[in-house]
C-alpha cells in the first residue's frame, strides 16, 4: 500500500469513521453540507461525525464554511489537487485492493486497542500483576 495512503489513515482518519467520512467525499467531491447532514448521508452520529470533519479541515482536506452569519458551519472538499490525488489513492486501496483493505482495517482496529488500552491505564484499570 502507498506510504501516503498509510499517512492519511495514521493520521487524517485515525478510525473508521474518518474513514468514512473520507470516502464519502471522494464519491461525492461536489458535497456541501453540515456535519449532520454529512452525518445523515454517511449514517453514522454527529458526534462520532464531527471530529473526523474537524481533523480533515484542520490538515487541509475540507474547506470548512460558515453561513447564516455564523449560525452554522458547512464543509466541502478542498479544491487543491493533492487532496483529490491522496483521497482517490485512498479509495482505490480500499475498494479495489482485499490486502490494502484489510491492511487499512486492521490499522484502524490497532489505534482503537491502542487507545481503549490507554484510557483504561489513565483510568487506573491497567493490569501491573
Amino acid at each position: 500500500m502507498d506510504q501516503n495512503v498509510k499517512d492519511f489513515i495514521e493520521e487524517t482518519a485515525q478510525d473508521l469513521v474518518g474513514l468514512d467520512v473520507a470516502l464519502f467525499f471522494q464519491a461525492n467531491p461536489r458535497a456541501f453540507d453540515t456535519a449532520s447532514g454529512i452525518a445523515l448521508r454517511t449514517h453514522r452520529p454527529v458526534e462520532e461525525v464531527q471530529p473526523a470533519l474537524d481533523r480533515m479541515g484542520e490538515k487541509g482536506y475540507l474547506e470548512v464554511l460558515t453561513r447564516g452569519d455564523g449560525r452554522y458551519m458547512v464543509y466541502a472538499l478542498s479544491p487543491a489537487p493533492e487532496v483529490w490525488r491522496i483521497l482517490c489513492h485512498v479509495s482505490e486501496a480500499y475498494h479495489e485492493d482485499p490486502e490494502a483493505r484489510r491492511e487499512i482495517v486492521l490499522m484502524l482496529v490497532q489505534r482503537r486497542i491502542q487507545q481503549r488500552g490507554a484510557r483504561q491505564d489513565a483510568a487506573g484499570g491497567g493490569n501491573d500483576a
